[in-house]
């Protein structure tokens, strides 16, 4: 494992002293550094404010959800691991639990309680949101892992690592670090792989980056304002001028990319202004630590948003099979509803597809001759199966049992009401009409309940958006599942709700 370029730019630290070479932490955790655990991280448990790292920092890289529900968990479980004694928390990635959760390790403080920092890691409760399988006491710390992770720290012997042992020590009193110094065994893979830099950093030898380092080390500081500084400790003068030189082209390179970027250029100049230092051997950085999220967070959220889309796109194609699955069983699509006797709708064809998207159990237990709201099935609403929520959407809708994922209410759709429609009878072509949207949040329904999108007069594509940036998710008939993007012409977009109008419809026009 090694450390980005980008990455190594943006970091920080204060110069060591010669007393904190002999750092308690870097001595406590070194009986448990195997010869391939290239990061270390550590936290400071009698110092860390958890709320402030939340709601500062990882505020800018998660959603607000997100934050919420780990900002909650976390709390809790940071408190009991304190409450039970445990001063510092360190996390070992090893390229052999990967890929996984790094090991944790907590040395046992004078008085610590061994056991109950076992509960809080591995245990049922307090509920860790990362929690680990299994936890043990072993050399006088309690450390969580994978049973196989285990084994190894029982029957390995310590392996002297001074470049990492350097690089904690060089972290001082900080509260959360993080120390890097890959072993020679993955600088090499480093090399083998990739064998000269990027063209925009001189493309030179990936060797110049790979042997000039010798480790690296990061602290984040919140007084009197977030920072993260970084260390770079380099072999010798030489290769202190070639990570220095790394260091500014990638600053510079990075600065230029946020100016033709709208969403970071008002970063370009606080990159602009990041200054690499060297003294002797050792480069340091520092950097506004809530900027530099921010910078970060465009990437995250963007990578984040194409996996979620992705997710969506699978959720309605595998909605759309399951309609076809009832119309090979029924010879028809489900109706938009059920209803009773007398006409009453009774329960949407959400709650009728259950059969065909693994449900059956579920599906067995609604009674069919009842309401959506009666007492029996109401109480079957918070069971909303998770394909019918798009994961790009608020969690909230969620929680109480409504999905955006509705099918177009309208005289010429598929879904007239409760009248089932056949294939043959989207004369338009399955592949020109809509069978269902992913809708925006405050558009929401119980997914129990025969609601769903009723098409009003000269309505426009904006009333759909709201999960997805610049467009939203649509299932055709066809089963196939397109992305209708913000500008597509109002009468196209009515064309394709519509399975008997008539209107010629090329490929091109959505």
């Amino acid at each position: 494992m090694f450390l980005s370029i980008p990455m190594v730019l943006l970091l920080t630290i204060a110069v060591p002293t010669a007393e904190q070479a002999a750092s308690t932490k870097a001595t406590a955790i070194a009986p448990f550094l195997g010869e391939e655990v290239a990061v270390v991280v550590h936290v400071d448990l009698t110092k860390w404010d958890a709320q402030t790292f939340f709601r500062r920092i990882l505020g800018k890289l998660a959603d607000e959800d997100d934050l919420s529900a780990g900002t909650k968990a976390i709390d809790g479980s940071v408190a009991a691991l304190r409450a039970a004694g445990a001063k510092d928390l360190f996390l070992l990635f090893d390229a052999a639990d990967m890929p996984g959760l790094p090991a944790a390790v907590v040395p046992l403080a004078e008085g610590a309680d061994g056991k109950a920092i076992g509960e809080v890691l591995s245990g049922a409760a307090p509920r860790n949101p990362l929690r680990w399988p299994a936890s043990e006491t072993i050399r006088g710390a309690v450390i969580a892992g994978t049973p196989a992770g285990l084994a190894r720290f029982r029957n390995s012997e310590p392996k002297a690592r001074p470049e990492l042992s350097a690089a904690l020590a060089a972290g001082g009193d900080s509260s959360i670090q993080i120390a890097i110094a890959p072993s020679t065994t993955q600088r090499r893979s480093i090399e083998e792989s990739m064998t000269v830099l990027p063209p925009q950093l001189g493309g030179g030898p990936v060797t110049t980056l790979t042997r000039s380092l010798s480790w690296v080390s990061l602290t984040l500081a919140f007084e009197p304002k977030p920072v993260i500084r970084a260390l770079v400790q380099a072999k010798d003068a030489d290769a202190t001028k070639a990570v220095l030189k790394l260091t500014q082209d990638a600053l510079d390179l990075m600065a230029k990319a946020s100016r033709n970027d709208p969403a970071l250029a008002s970063l370009a100049t606080p990159i602009s202004q990041m200054k690499p230092q060297a003294q002797g051997n050792q480069i340091t950085l520092e950097a506004d630590l809530e900027k530099t999220a921010a910078l970060v967070s465009v990437p995250i959220r963007q990578v984040r948003e194409a996996a979620r889309r992705s997710q969506c796109t699978n959720n309605l194609k595998q909605i759309a099979l399951a309609m076809h699955n009832h119309h090979s069983k029924f010879n028809t699509f489900p109706p938009a509803y059920t209803k009773s006797p007398d006409g009453k709708p009774r329960l949407s064809w959400r709650v009728q597809i259950l059969p065909f998207l693994e449900q059956q159990a579920l599906y067995d237990e609604f009674h069919q001759d009842e309401p959506w709201d009666s007492p029996h099935n109401k109480a079957l609403i918070s069971r909303m199966p998770a394909v019918y929520s798009c994961p790009s959407g608020s969690r909230a809708p969620a929680r109480e049992g409504k999905t955006t994922y509705l099918t177009p209410r309208g005289p010429a759709t598929i879904f007239p009401g409760a009248t089932p429609i056949k294939l043959q009878d989207i004369t338009d072509g399955t592949s020109n009409t809509i069978f269902v949207v992913d809708a925006s949040d405050s558009a929401a329904v119980i997914w129990t309940k025969p609601d769903d999108w009723e098409i009003p007069a000269g309505f426009k594509i904006e009333s759909l958006l709201g999960h997805h940036q610049n467009g939203t998710n649509v299932a055709f008939a066809d089963g196939s599942v397109h992305f209708l993007t913000a500008t597509i012409k109002p009468t196209i977009l009515q064309f394709l709700l519509s399975r008997n109008g008539g209107e010629v419809i090329s490929a091109d026009d959505f």
